[in-house]
């Protein structure tokens, strides 16, 4: 499902003129999309410059928990590296 982010959205336009199925519209400053016209092509996702057109992928809640162990595993592994550089550049400074 495709989905604007109103709050970042500057109803620039640039999201419908690419829409080849014609599901985007600007109302009061925003766009729009009408579910029911829209493919998930996603041109829209890509021409957007303030980032607002987001695509929401379903998921199940054991996707979700194996997504945020390996979430959790990288972040692990960035933070000890981290801590390693901060070690080496220490002892680069004695």
């Amino acid at each position: 499902m495709i989905k604007i982010r109103n709050h970042l959205c500057l109803g620039c336009g640039l999201c419908a003129g690419s829409c080849p199925s014609g599901a985007i519209s600007i109302h009061r400053g925003y766009a729009i999309i009408d579910a029911n016209l829209c493919n998930q092509c996603g041109l829209c996702l890509e021409v957007c410059p303030q980032g607002a057109i987001i695509k929401l992928v379903p998921m199940s809640s054991d996707e979700l928990k194996t997504l945020i162990a390996s979430l959790k595993q990288k972040a692990g592994e960035l933070v000890s590296r981290l801590d390693e550089l901060i070690v080496s550049e220490k002892e680069g400074v004695k």
